[in-house]
């Protein structure tokens, strides 16, 4: 049997980068190993730190609690404390008093949400040096302009000074707007195990991203089943199972293709005609080529009139493909590419690609 290994994040940290990010596989170490950096910069250095997520529905008092539950406090304050209190928006280290009470001890932190990143403006932290946002990967919606506000979150903590920021997530989808925003191009093709550092050249200064893929932890649980299990076991990207063409693609006749693209994605689609019944069916599939597509779907602003936002219904072959996704009957080339292409159309802001 295979001995699980925890991750550990002394490489990540080496690169002594201003920007962490985490990815890999649920319950393999990534969050414990963030939070103990954390305590033992706090309780050593006296540097507070700050737990953000996106909604204040994350971080109800019982939750920030139960988010600190498994670390050794004790270990990390030599005895001194034992547990951790969250209180009012701020986080204690805490100990029992000789009456059995738990009581607060020394701030470490405080929580915060990144959707009401504008009422935090004007606070002043001076003490603080690390950013710790936990999941930051969704397979629901992201903020508008979120990387934005993160780094407009992060100046407020900051100011003049260099602190870490730590974005972790599981590998729960591919269209992350942090990946394009940023430019990090390679984070889609990189390999588990692996850290690649971007760099961003500004004027008299160097702001340094690096993106850790964590390696697979060697879960052995038999839990875990399907497509989901590719994900919480091995740390793959997370994929559903989608219909696949059930002849080959040659013997359909295309009828219509318009190119999708957001971000780094680019996806066809192909408007078919079914060889025995003569029904229509769409087929989606990774654009990889240099041919030409005359019809393009995009968030990008263009005054080109073969350039848009959504599908022109006015139109019948646009109006078939619409019917098509409001009918379920869209085949993709994989799972991969029907959970990227799924994830995209839920997350293009102005509304549903397919609409």
């Amino acid at each position: 049997m295979a001995k699980k290994q925890y991750y550990d994040i002394t490489n990540l940290l080496n690169t002594k980068a201003q920007y962490m990010m985490l990815l890999g596989q649920r319950a393999n170490g990534k969050s414990y190993q963030v939070k103990k950096t954390m305590l033992e910069n706090a309780y050593r250095n006296h540097k507070w730190f700050i737990y953000l997520r996106r909604y204040k529905a994350d971080i109800k008092t019982k939750a920030v609690e139960n988010y600190f539950n498994d670390m050794p406090i004790a270990k990390i304050t030599d005895n001194e404390y034992s547990g951790i209190i969250a209180w009012n928006g701020a986080i204690y280290f805490s100990c029992e008093n000789d009456k059995g009470e738990t009581v607060k001890g020394m701030q470490i932190g405080i929580y915060c949400a990144l959707n009401e990143a504008e009422r935090y403006k004007s606070w002043a932290l001076p003490d603080y040096d690390i950013v710790d946002y936990e999941e930051f990967i969704t397979d629901s919606v992201y903020l508008d302009e979120e990387p934005r506000k993160l780094q407009q979150f992060v100046s407020t903590v900051a100011r003049h000074n260099k602190i870490t920021v730590f974005l972790v997530g599981n590998t729960l989808s591919r269209v992350c707007p942090y990946f394009a925003e940023w430019c990090l191009d390679g984070v889609l093709k990189q390999k588990q195990g692996t850290i690649e550092i971007y760099h961003y050249h500004l004027e008299d200064s160097v702001v340094d991203i690096a993106v850790e893929y964590c390696a697979n932890a060697n879960f052995e649980n038999k839990m875990f089943f399907g497509q989901t299990a590719k994900q919480i076991v091995t740390g793959e990207w997370d994929t559903v199972e989608v219909p696949k063409l059930p002849r080959s693609q040659q013997e359909y006749e295309k009828v219509y293709e318009v190119l999708v693209e957001y971000q780094k994605f680019q996806f066809v689609i192909e408007l078919l005609i079914e060889p025995i019944n003569g029904g229509m069916l769409c087929f989606v599939y990774p654009f990889t080529g240099t041919r030409k597509i005359l019809r393009k779907i995009t968030e990008q602003f263009s005054d080109n009139p073969f350039i848009s936002a959504r599908l022109d219904t006015s139109k019948k072959p646009e109006y078939m493909i619409s019917e098509c996704f409001r009918l379920n009957k869209v085949c993709y080339s994989d799972n991969l590419t029907g959970s990227d292409f799924k994830h995209v159309n839920e997350t293009f802001r102005i509304g549903s690609l397919i609409n």
